[in-house]
């Protein structure tokens, strides 16, 4: 009996946590990584941008773009004010390595990501994640309670990814 009280509560909690939970963007052979905001489901898709001999764009490695979770679920262009403060990238390619780049969104500067291809020929985006070097798969943004649009505050990030050496799933949480 009291195993199976212990089931059915552990069956509502993960219930309540999967309703939580953001809409999954749909897969991507060119997804980098993505990042949700606690405001809303929309989401911020970043994307390999390839040349049409398969090669990454030198002028502009990464689409970024929105996923719309409205009424009707659509892709929509960033707005020159998200790309310029939040949401855009800055890209510098690596001299000693082709089809490697440096990539800074523009909300948070301070955390290098890499662009590069892996064995596969597959682009992906790489960064440290709590002192291990991974592959960066999808950014959480808290907000704090309260914000508005034009200037919100950030509680806390959470950054998911998979360990490069290991293939094991990596996390990290911190306060900008």
């Amino acid at each position: 009996m009291k195993t199976n009280i212990m089931f059915y509560l552990l069956i509502i909690v993960c219930l309540k946590t999967f309703a939580q939970n953001y809409p999954l963007p749909p897969a991507s052979p060119n997804r980098l990584f993505y990042i949700q905001r606690s405001n809303n489901a929309h989401t911020v898709i970043y994307d390999a941008n390839w040349t049409k001999d398969r090669k990454l764009n030198v002028k502009n490695p990464v689409n970024v773009y929105w996923i719309r979770y409205d009424e009707k679920v659509h892709t929509q262009n960033l707005s020159i004010i998200e790309k310029a403060l939040a949401f855009g990238v800055e890209t510098t390619p690596n001299s000693n390595k082709n089809d490697s780049f440096d990539v800074r969104v523009m909300a948070f500067k301070k955390r290098i990501i890499k662009l590069k291809l892996n064995e596969n020929g597959q682009a992906i985006a790489t960064m440290f994640i709590n002192g291990l070097e991974g592959q960066l798969h999808k950014v959480f943004v808290q907000l704090e309670e309260g914000n508005d649009d034009f200037r919100p505050s950030v509680k806390y990030i959470e950054i998911f990814g998979k360990n490069l050496v290991t293939g094991a799933e990596i996390y990290e949480k911190f306060k900008p």
